[in-house]
């Protein structure tokens, strides 16, 4: 019997140990989808179309984003420094814009977006996880999902064959505001594609329903070019 019950519990902590090692794994593989380095750097092509007081104004433009610090934080995780610059196009000179930053914790990356702290990706990562993105800002509860893992997706002619979907909202009100937002990360590259969508539509009598735009954003991101400078 106190054999049996030796190799029980031999059973028990190499199954135990083998979840605990497949889970460390996982989310050390799953960290790749937003790799974070100094050096690395993304560019992006970007069209913004801006409503204000119905009239739409578009704007096309080239982002780059590159981690050029690092440092320890309280918590004891890295905190990585982003610089954003922005041009018009590829025969301009970038022009500094802002700085965001990227914590990169035990079981989430939380992005600091111009003062405001979100949850961008929780590990390890599987399809239908779900999460608040605004947990370290007081905006309010927002959920973000994880639709897709392990799907590809090709943009600009290149194909990426191992892609993660994020969904941050998706209410489908063409009545009174509409808030759409989606984010796709590339393993080894990082964010690949952004959609954000947020309309208010006009709600006087005389125009409730027909879906005028009164103010409003529509912005896409689609990578470019990537790598280590």
């Amino acid at each position: 019997m106190k054999r049996f019950l030796s190799f029980f519990g031999m059973v028990v902590l190499v199954t135990l140990f083998s979840c605990d090692t497949s889970d460390e794994s996982s989310l050390d593989t799953d960290k790749r989808y937003f790799p974070v380095r100094k050096g690395l750097f993304q560019i992006y092509d970007v069209e913004r179309t801006v409503y204000t007081f119905q009239v739409p104004e578009t704007f096309m433009y080239e982002l780059k984003t590159v981690v050029v610090d690092s440092f320890l934080n309280q918590e004891g995780y890295y905190t990585y420094v982003i610089h954003r610059s922005t041009r018009p196009d590829a025969q301009s000179a970038w022009q500094y814009v802002d700085t965001w930053s990227v914590r990169d914790a035990n079981a989430e990356t939380v992005v600091g977006e111009e003062n405001l702290l979100l949850v961008k990706l929780k590990y390890p990562a599987s399809s239908g996880l779900s999460w608040d993105g605004n947990t370290y800002n007081i905006a309010g509860e927002d959920e973000y999902q994880i639709d897709s893992k392990h799907s590809p997706l090709t943009l600009n002619g290149v194909t990426f064959d191992n892609c993660l979907s994020v969904n941050q909202n998706d209410n489908e009100d063409f009545i009174v505001f509409l808030d759409q937002r989606k984010e796709v990360y590339a393993k080894d590259v990082g964010l690949v594609y952004k959609d954000s969508t947020w309309l208010k539509y006009c709600t006087d009598v005389s125009c409730l329903g027909q879906q005028k735009v009164e103010e409003g954003v529509i912005y896409k991101q689609t990578i470019k070019s990537y790598g280590v400078e």
